[in-house]
Formats: structure tokens, sequence, C-alpha cells
């Protein structure tokens, strides 16, 4: 439980600190000075003044920020708001929607360059972004259960199945097909540079139905160079965006109807994902913190007050009708959208904690 604790904290925290990174570069390219930059949320722990920016460690590993100014309005001496008159509120719209859409860019750029590593790690991914049908040369034994029909049978975690059956480099359907179907199994592995044959009557007399070998097989596949496989996972993070905002909009139209969610996961989802894909191994990881950082880039692009994309919509409004909002103004639109996201976000949570409960 602590291991997938800590995977959740670095897989958000990265994803929100790159987010934020951005934001700070993007303002300081264009002229902005960045007040406070923060990574983590809540009390801060420890600060260093560097570069006209206060640098933070606060306590909640979960997140971060970066404070600009500019977007806000001022409080006069006379209580009243008035307009911001540094910072963001100065730039003009190329420069602001240049802030703004820099944590989206992050985001989709990292999430990039995550796939890119998860399908150098395990090639078998390479089907997901390329679309390309995986050529199987092969099984290897990821795992053997204790006490099982295998272990009994001498396999071990490592071995290269080279032949089952008569059937050479056998793919793990065909292992399947055997084991459920077959009256014999002759093994051939290669284990440590030997080459060893295992047999045994098969099923055994107490066998289940179908009966269960007890191992996990994992197939051997061509590998894929990082280099290969980056730019074919930037197109397929284009790609997916629509489906990715289909998937927003049904998520959060289930949640407010109360119908079936299979789009949209909350905190709890989130974690029994990052905690399946710990007990796997490193590549599922750093899959799912691919999508992590896509989702949530094609997420702050929605049109929401509150997210990037509230903002740039919001900030393309002034500039078409020439004069700003009230003072506040557009502050209460950021505030409503935000407490409709939060909302969304409890009332899947609920249904998360109620579908786990009940599970």
């Amino acid at each position: 439980m602590m291991l997938t604790a800590i995977t959740f904290a670095l897989i958000l925290t990265s994803a929100v600190v790159v987010h934020e990174l951005a934001h700070y570069f993007n303002a300081r390219s264009v002229g902005i000075e960045v007040r406070a930059f923060s990574v983590g949320i809540g009390p801060v722990i420890a600060r260093r003044r560097w570069r006209g920016t206060e640098w933070r460690l606060s306590l909640l590993p979960l997140g971060g920020y970066v404070d600009l100014p500019g977007m806000a309005p001022k409080v006069g001496d006379d209580g009243e708001l008035k307009h911001a008159d540094e910072g963001m509120a100065k730039k003009g719209l190329g420069a602001k929607l240049w802030v703004l859409v820099g944590g989206v860019i992050a985001n989709y750029l990292l999430g990039c360059v995550l796939i890119a590593w998860a399908v150098s790690l395990q090639p078998a991914y390479h089907e997901l972004i390329s679309g390309e049908s995986v050529v199987v040369h092969g099984s290897t034994i990821e795992a053997v259960t204790v006490d099982s029909a295998a272990a009994a049978l001498g396999i071990r975690p490592g071995d290269v199945i080279v032949e089952l059956n008569g059937i050479s480099d056998p793919g793990p359907d065909q292992v399947v097909e055997q084991v459920q179907g077959a009256d014999e199994l002759v093994l051939t592995v290669e284990r440590a540079g030997e080459t060893l044959t295992l047999s045994r009557a098969w099923p055994p007399p107490d066998a289940a139905e179908p009966p269960l070998l007890g191992i996990q097989i994992a197939a051997i596949v061509e590998p894929v160079s990082f280099g290969e496989a980056l730019p074919q996972a930037a197109l397929f993070g284009i790609r997916v965006i629509p489906e990715m905002v289909r998937g927003f909009i049904s998520g959060f139209a289930s949640a407010i109807s109360g119908g079936e969610n299979t789009d949209v996961a909350g905190p709890v989802g989130m974690v029994t994902m990052v905690n399946q894909a710990t007990n796997v191994g490193l590549a599922p990881v750093v899959l799912l913190a691919a999508v992590i950082n896509l989702s949530l880039a094609v997420f702050n692009l929605l049109p929401i007050p509150g997210l990037d994309g509230g903002r740039m919509l919001l900030a393309s409004i002034v500039a078409v009708r020439g004069r700003p909002f009230k003072p506040g103004q557009e502050e209460q639109f950021h505030f409503f959208g935000v407490m409709a996201v939060l909302a969304l976000i409890v009332l899947i949570t609920f249904r998360e904690l109620g579908a786990l409960f009940t599970s």
C-alpha cells in the first residue's frame, strides 16, 4: 500500500509540476515576473528566493502551483475592486494564450515521452500507438504460483518456452490453448543458456475446470527503441484527443444523471489503477502516468472557467469585445467553474467508494 501511495503521489505531482513549470517559463519568456512557484500544496515548509521568484516546497506532495501577477483584480484604497495593471493584465491576447497553453503543451509532451518509454520497456504496447498487430516470437515465464502444477513440473520464472507439445516458440494464446485442452504437456525451456525438457501427464487428477498450470506468461516480441516509438506516440497523443473529450463529457453526464460511468476515473479509481499497475511492473506504471498526463492536457483544454481552456476563452472574449469584464466578474466565472468541476469529482468519488464497498 505504501508503494501505491508513493507511486500515485509521484505521478500526480510530476504531472502538475511539469504543467506549472511550463506556465512559469512561458510567462518569463514574455516578460512576466513570477511571484512564487511551489512544489506541493498546503503549508510551506521551505522557501528560497531566486531570479525574482520565491521557490517553495509545501507539505502535501500532491501537485503544485505558480503565482502570476495580474491574474486577479486589485483592491483600491477605498476597498473597491480595480482592474489589475501588472503582469498578465498588461499583455495582449497572444502573450496571454501562450502563457495559458504552456501547461497543456507540457503535459502532452511528457505524456508522449512516457508512452515511448513504456513501449521501449514493453514492446507489446506498440500495438496501442501504431495500430499494427504485434508479431509474437514466443513466450517467457514471468511468475510461477507457489505449490502449483507449474512449480511441481519444475518451471521457473525467467524460463523461455522453446517448444510446447511440438509447437515451436508458442505465443501466450497457444500456451493457454495447450494447457486447457492437451492430455500431456511436453515443455522445452531455455534457462540460463541451457535447454531443458519437462513433461507430465495432463491434466492432474484433481485439476480445476479448465485446468490451471499456475504461471504468468508474457509474449516475446521485437524490441522497439525509444526513438522509434516517440514520433508514433506524438501522433497517438493527437489522435486520442476527440476520444478523450467524448469520455469527459460522457463521464460527467453519467455523474450528474446517476448512470454507469466507465469513462472518467476519480481519485479512488486512479489509486486503484496505480495499485494494479505497481503489482505488475514498471512498464504499466509508466504507461498509466502517460495516460494521466494526456488526460490532464485534454481536460485543461476544455472551455470551462477555472481551467486553462476557460481562461483562454474568456481572454479571447475580452479581446473581441475590446474591453475587460467588470473587476472581479471574471474571477466569479472561474470560481463557479472550479466549484462545478469539484462537485463532479466529489460525485464520481462517492460513486467509486460505493462501488468499492459493495464489491
